[in-house]
């Protein structure tokens, strides 16, 4: 079990920062807990009166942690604050907003509660230590899209704009535990083609612009997606990208590795080893794999057949991905580790779990390059003797 508390789950972001004693963006350090990033986003820019475009972040920290990254705000005024679940404090400027491309990692300090024992979870971190980790995308990368939908940008790319709606409404921003919004969703899409009335059973700004373009241009589905923030329209491509990619790396690992074993969680099953030969471990310890994009370079045919296959399983081509649909937003492809170490990896502590009778807790500190994924690791180590093996 982790994140208990927020504090069980720390992350300090590492970034390489052009701090200047003056600029056009100013730089800030926000700690925060019980907030999603772009949520906060978007609070901040009401509290201080500004607009959300002006705040501009480079990752997207954990809500059900404790989390420290760099922000700008595009204003000379100071905003420092401290409020009871985060705080704003501000360290220099910059001549450009914060950015993905300068971040080189997270610093991670995790609380691994309810444990039995420690000693199988020692054992596979001395294993991770020699033959590293997959790293698959986490189910949080795909947190705000509904599994059972379907993918958005799927529906993008199959120019199915009418479906693209549905299932944005359906999936974004829908709070599950909200018996209400989900009903009031429901009623929306059983009005489905009643403009007037979804307008009226319409919430927030974007909702409203979507239906409003639909009560003036009734069939213009295109249209009504532009009104959709490109934030999000960038997190949906984001997120069915590393879909397709989870799938390349699962069908290289069955193709290179016998005996791995399988971890069922939200977005699909991870697979993992326990040891690798040394042929296969040669070959994966350095190997990147492509993001999905009309243009795309792969290391070698065997990932290019793989991949083919995973298109013709999805009814895809290469083409597909040339949309300009939504032209604010389209897919890059970027190169992706598939094996990868915890760097300055240390233990703690070992203690009694002081949250659950006579278990145990273990805390681990460790950094990890930037998009890789700490549960991914605590995966691997929470893995038991002899989890469910897959055939190769």
């Amino acid at each position: 079990m982790i994140k208990a508390i927020p504090e069980d789950f720390v992350v300090e972001e590492i970034a390489e920062l052009p701090l200047t004693k003056t600029g056009e963006f100013r730089v800030y350090q926000l700690t925060k807990k019980n907030w999603t990033t772009p949520d906060l986003r978007r609070f901040l820019a009401k509290l201080l009166s500004i607009s959300p475009k002006a705040i501009a972040y480079g990752g997207k920290k954990d809500k059900h942690g404790l989390t420290t990254q760099y922000i700008t705000i595009r204003h000379q005024r100071d905003f420092t604050l401290e409020e009871k679940n985060f705080s704003l404090r501000s360290i220099g400027f910059m001549r450009k907003s914060m950015s993905p491309a300068l971040i080189q990692g997270n610093k991670f300090c995790i609380t691994i509660r309810n444990l039995k024992e420690v000693e199988s979870v020692l054992a596979n971190l001395e294993e991770v230590k020699v033959y590293g980790f997959p790293n698959f995308f986490d189910d949080q990368r795909f947190r705000g899209t509904d599994l059972s939908l379907g993918f958005f940008a799927d529906r993008v790319l199959r120019g199915h704009y009418n479906g693209a709606l549905q299932i944005f409404l359906q999936s974004q921003n829908i709070n599950r535990a909200d018996k209400k919004a989900r009903e009031r969703v429901a009623e929306i899409i059983a009005s489905w083609r009643d403009w007037e009335k979804c307008l009226e059973l319409a919430q927030g700004l974007t909702e409203k612009r979507i239906f409003h373009t639909l009560l003036l241009r009734p069939d213009d589905f295109l249209g009504a997606l532009e009104k959709i923030p490109r934030e999000e329209i960038s997190m949906a491509y984001a997120a069915f990208g590393s879909h397709l990619w989870n799938e390349l790396l699962r069908k290289l690992l069955t193709e290179k590795i016998a005996g791995l074993k399988e971890y069922q969680a939200e977005s699909g099953s991870f697979y993992f080893w326990k040891s690798l030969e040394e042929p296969v471990f040669d070959y994966l310890k350095n190997l990147k794999l492509p993001t999905p994009a009309a243009k795309m370079h792969f290391p070698d045919e065997l990932s290019r057949n793989l991949y083919l296959r995973v298109l013709e399983e999805n009814n895809l081509t290469f083409s597909s991905f040339r949309t300009r649909a939504l032209s604010r937003v389209f897919f890059r492809s970027f190169q992706r580790k598939v094996l990868i170490y915890p760097e300055n990896l240390e233990i703690v502590d070992k203690r009694a779990d002081e949250l659950h009778s006579k278990k145990k807790a273990l805390v681990l500190s460790f950094t990890l390059p930037r998009g890789a994924f700490a549960t991914m690791l605590i995966k691997r180590i929470l893995l038991p003797e002899e989890p469910q093996a897959i055939k190769a």
